[in-house]
């Protein structure tokens, strides 16, 4: 694998490896959300948790971060398979000549 090839895998993990970590607090605040919702404790944790509505808006806010994330993840991992087949398309054009 060549320079370029390997330095550009190398960009797209790390680009996918950022997307990974801005879903994280949204999937921890759809799982605290779902806590909230069937169990009814909000209102321990702070008084605007109390309101089903407001944990209702900030699970949909989190799972619209998610799903464009999401988006994007699902792009570059389609980049990287082309980066790598055409690796392999390459090694094996060499070996016919």
């Amino acid at each position: 694998m060549s320079v370029d090839k390997k330095s550009s895998v190398k960009d797209i993990n790390r680009h996918i490896r950022k997307y990974n970590l801005i879903t994280l607090p949204a999937t921890l605040i759809i799982g605290f959300g779902i806590y909230l919702l069937f169990t009814g404790n909000g209102g321990q944790f702070h008084p605007l948790l109390a309101e089903q509505s407001f944990v209702i808006k900030l699970m949909l806010a989190a799972g619209v971060i998610e799903l464009l994330a999401m988006n994007r993840v699902a792009k570059l991992n389609k980049l990287k398979h082309v980066v790598l087949s055409s690796h392999k398309l390459d090694r094996r054009s060499r070996a016919f000549h």
